[in-house]
């Protein structure tokens, strides 16, 4: 069975259809130009929607297409929110280091080879090959433009490599009254290896893969590291996820409704304020 069929009839399965269905043309089209990763899962459920004995559509295209662009609106938020990610601390390494290592007042660490320290010349040596099929002058650049050409799977070294030269951005801090407690190497290599795998799925327009995390728990962690190196994600997420439908920050969320619920005391109100306060952003004293 070629690819196809195949993917017809799946589709025939789940919506109950065959060809004499009205819109079958218009499905036979949607398969060949749709992410079909997505279009499964669109399928498997508009499959559980109808299994709901009060549910009827006029058009099973349109309902499908519906569920089928809520994903792609997840999809693309995802994307941002992960763009968001990388470009911080892309930027705060950058900043950091090039403060640290580079001569008073001056930007020369990744210029000058007495200063540039030998655990970051393979990734210095990969940005340079990619800044020289830009046709970029290397020597003109500053670190924040060569940071800009270290992918993220070497960024994440970069951190554990100068993990002492960084590792005061993550330190236990108050913020706005609550606590951030200190996130640790180990905890911050797997946090960014995490939220990595997932950041490549997205960026390959496919979906996250089942083994990953779930993508509330990418949201904290993504929410968590951006807390410590001083970039409020609730502006930004304003912006690209304006009702927080998809993007639910802990931070805002969870400490807000501990604010609502301390107006109000009660036993079962308690009971739920110490359930958010397990939530790892949220320290109330």
């Amino acid at each position: 069975m070629n690819l196809h069929n195949k993917t017809m009839k799946l589709l025939e399965e789940k919506l109950q259809i065959d060809a004499s269905d009205k819109e079958y043309a218009k499905f036979k089209q949607l398969i060949t130009v749709v992410n079909n990763a997505y279009l499964k899962t669109a399928l498997y459920t508009f499959s559980k929607h109808a299994q709901n004995e009060n549910f009827k559509v006029n058009s099973k295209f349109d309902y499908l297409m519906k569920l089928y662009n809520q994903l792609q609106k997840e999809h693309q938020v995802m994307f941002l929110l992960f763009n968001i990610f990388e470009t911080a601390i892309r930027t705060k390494a950058a900043f950091e280091l090039s403060l640290k290592y580079s001569t008073d007042n001056s930007d020369d660490w990744l210029h000058d080879p007495l200063r540039t320290p030998n655990k970051i010349t393979t990734k210095l040596h990969k940005a340079k090959e990619y800044i020289s099929h830009d046709n970029e002058d290397f020597e003109t650049l500053s670190t924040s433009d060569i940071f800009d050409y270290i992918m993220l799977g070497d960024l994440k070294f970069i951190y554990l490599d100068f993990w002492s030269d960084l590792q005061h951005l993550f330190k236990t801090k108050n913020y706005k009254g609550h606590t951030l407690q200190e996130i640790g190497k180990q905890r911050f290599k797997d946090i960014i290896e995490e939220i990595r795998k997932a950041r490549n799925d997205i960026a390959h327009h496919k979906p996250m893969h089942r083994s990953r995390k779930r993508r509330y728990k990418l949201i904290e962690d993504v929410e968590y590291i951006l807390l410590h190196i001083g970039f409020n994600l609730e502006d930004a997420v304003n912006n690209i996820d304006p009702h927080h439908q998809i993007i639910k920050i802990g931070y805002y969320e969870n400490a807000n409704k501990v604010k609502k619920l301390l107006e109000y005391p009660s036993i079962k109100n308690f009971k739920e304020i110490k359930k958010l306060c397990q939530y790892k952003f949220i320290n109330i004293r």
